[in-house]
């Protein structure tokens, strides 16, 4: 087993009953098993927040980071996590 640190911000630290948790998870599973989890755990509010309707595709505006790289330069959803690694999952934010 691994430890993973998984942080997120506003909305999505009220779905996940904090802004970091630590999630116990099997050597060897990647991000898309990680977050396919964290899903299971929280119900349909927070598939709802991540994924399109009807669908496991992530929305468009949301951002997952692995260890503060974007996983777009990584290995998408098939990225491998290691333990130790901290996973940032970022709902959109605007500014002004």
């Amino acid at each position: 087993m691994i430890t993973l640190k998984v942080r997120t911000i506003l909305a999505l630290k009220t779905i996940l009953g904090s802004g970091e948790i630590e999630v116990p998870f099997p050597e060897g599973s990647t991000l898309g098993q990680l977050i396919s989890t964290l899903v299971d755990r929280c119900g349909d509010e927070l598939a709802s927040y991540l994924y399109e309707p009807n669908s496991e595709n992530l929305r468009p505006y949301i951002r997952l980071m692995v260890n503060g790289r974007d996983i777009a330069f990584l290995k998408g959803m098939e990225t491998v996590l290691q333990d130790g690694d901290e996973v940032l999952i970022l709902p959109p934010v605007s500014g002004g």
